[in-house]
């Protein structure tokens, strides 16, 4: 989606909360506001809505203010620790798209990724992505094998949502998708994490003012970009003082992986992560923190979140309607 940037000096950021803390999931108060359950078997494409081209017949499945939040092309060794942190900490869960490949690689980040309450989902694998033109039988076989790897990466359920480039998109595929219960989901705002020479502060300042000139819908980064590390927590920050609010997304159905296929994918022998600095913001950010006024606390309180809650929440929505509110 091609957006017009606000300037940059109607965006403030503020300090980002200091601590973890507990999520109070209370009507009005959670930054989380609802989960919805999707069933993929009635409606095939999700998001995009304001992508030429891509306008979708039905209603929007978020209202104003309410952001899904995607991240894509993950897991990363190292890096997508860091994002589970900061999601922690403000109390929201996300979809993670991830790469079959690299979901074999760092199965134990795909289990956290689990463990902590997100939506497992999964991209195509790179060659199927990058290309001009993908014959239907390999974009098919790297669909499967795709939702197949994070499904064996995990040993968790795997929502049949994906990723995928338009390039990749045939009619042959898409029928494919629709016959097997993948629905596909589009980006309403890029946050463009992977433009070159953007500061974490230039980044912060450019995603929130996409996320006001949208209004909602869904915004996605990339757990392999260290500009995302840098950034995430500032802007969740602001995102929160704005007054908008998380949606996650959740399956009605998980997909069913094909036995033939998750036989042949294995998980390689663990090796060490590579060190990687910590998440930092730019020295100007710096400077400037002694002079904005506090961030705006939320009614938490310190300890971990518990993951019964997160369950349970997921659990109503899939019971209920697509749209439960909590």
């Amino acid at each position: 989606m091609k957006i017009g940037l606000l300037g940059l000096s109607a965006v403030v950021l503020f300090p980002a909360l200091a601590d973890a803390k507990e999520c109070v999931y209370a009507e009005n108060k959670s930054f989380l506001a609802r989960v919805v359950a999707v069933d993929s078997a009635k409606r095939h494409a999700y998001g995009g809505e304001q992508n030429a081209g891509e306008v979708m017949s039905e209603p929007s499945l978020l209202g104003e203010k309410e952001i899904v939040l995607f991240f894509e092309q993950g897991p990363h060794s190292a890096y997508t620790k860091y994002i589970l942190d900061i999601l922690d900490k403000h109390c929201v869960k996300a979809t993670f798209f991830l790469k079959g490949s690299a979901a074999l690689a760092n199965a134990a980040t795909v289990r956290d990724v689990a463990r902590r309450g997100h939506t497992l989902a999964a991209g195509l694998w790179p060659k199927a992505g990058a290309a001009e033109a993908v014959k239907f039988e390999d974009a098919r076989n790297e669909t499967e094998s795709g939702l197949a790897a994070v499904a064996k990466a995990s040993n968790e359920a795997v929502a049949p949502f994906l990723r995928v480039s338009q390039r990749a998109l045939t009619p042959e595929l898409r029928a494919y998708l629709e016959e097997r219960g993948v629905s596909l989901w589009h980006a309403d705002i890029e946050s463009g994490d992977g433009d070159p020479g953007l500061t974490p502060t230039a980044f912060a300042n450019r995603t929130l003012a996409r996320l006001k000139e949208a209004g909602k819908g869904v915004l996605v980064f990339r757990d392999t970009s260290k500009t995302t590390v840098d950034a995430l927590d500032s802007v969740l920050v602001n995102m929160e003082i704005e007054g908008f609010k998380i949606v996650q997304i959740v399956p009605a159905a998980n997909f069913v992986p094909k036995p033939d296929i998750l036989a042949k994918l294995s998980i390689p022998a663990t090796v060490s992560a590579p060190r990687v600095a910590r998440p930092s913001t730019d020295q100007a950010e710096e400077r400037r923190r002694d002079m904005r006024p506090p961030a705006r606390e939320t009614q938490r309180s310190a300890g971990p979140v518990p993951q019964s809650r997160s369950d349970e929440r997921r659990n109503a929505a899939r019971a209920g309607s697509e749209d439960v509110r909590q």
